[in-house]
């Protein structure tokens, strides 16, 4: 096995290089959703893990209104959510948001792993903020969105970065609570000056296709401030 590589961050702390293959590795799957979200409340009554990573490569219906309906709707829900309410924003698409959790950290490394780790090393970040929550489409399926907003100190940093973790492989940013692996298949980016803003959403219940998961994620990074 190979030595664990260790690291001292500016503040003092030791945090560990982690060693994995990239986006696509999961992550460690908590013991329980209830322990996972613990005082947070959880994601209300979505307590089991569920649905497929892709779904039917046929929309069925009910799924094609929800892709029809994110498109149609998105730059009034954007507007929504600049005026800070993310909630009917949402709501604008025809879909329920859970519960959010939402964490603030000054440093990045601590919250990344492969080739993105190691950029953080040498290009620090000014600061990192990660959203979590469930969404529910019309169709009922249920889809966990995990939400990163990377502020650098240059906006030519930000576009280095973006370059990295767009491309799948190079590692990620870890989830605030890893209800399910997140494989970075169903992910958007977005650059607004000197911050970049990145969503990945996975299936919690129900059979969400391929296209639903995308077209969410890619709501996601619109409406996120």
């Amino acid at each position: 096995m190979a030595e664990q590589r260790w690291v001292t961050l500016p503040d003092g702390r030791r945090v560990p290089v982690n060693r994995t293959k990239g986006r696509g590795a999961p992550v460690a799957l908590a013991v329980g959703t209830a322990v996972a979200l613990g005082a947070s409340g959880g994601i209300g009554g979505f307590s089991t893990v569920g649905g497929s990573s892709g779904g039917s490569a046929t929309l069925s219906a009910a799924e094609s209104a929800v892709v029809r309906n994110i498109e149609s709707h998105l730059p009034r829900a954007k507007r929504m959510a600049r005026q800070g309410n993310s909630q009917s924003a949402w709501k604008q698409l025809r879909m329920r948001k859970g519960p959010e959790r939402h964490e603030n950290a000054v440093e990045c490394v601590s919250f990344t792993f492969g080739q993105v780790q190691r950029f953080f090393l040498t290009t620090p970040c000014r600061s990192l903020e990660r959203w979590q929550y469930p969404v529910t489409d019309e169709a009922g399926n249920t889809m966990l969105v995990a939400v990163s907003k990377v502020t650098m100190r240059r906006t030519s940093q930000a576009r280095r970065f973006r370059r990295l973790i767009d491309e799948h492989g190079t590692g990620d940013i870890h989830p605030i609570a890893p209800l399910v692996p997140f494989t970075g298949h169903h992910y958007d980016s977005k650059t607004r000056g000197r911050s970049v803003v990145l969503a990945e959403t996975e299936p919690l219940t129900g059979n969400p296709s391929a296209a639903v998961l995308q077209a969410t994620a890619e709501a996601a990074t619109a409406i996120t401030p």
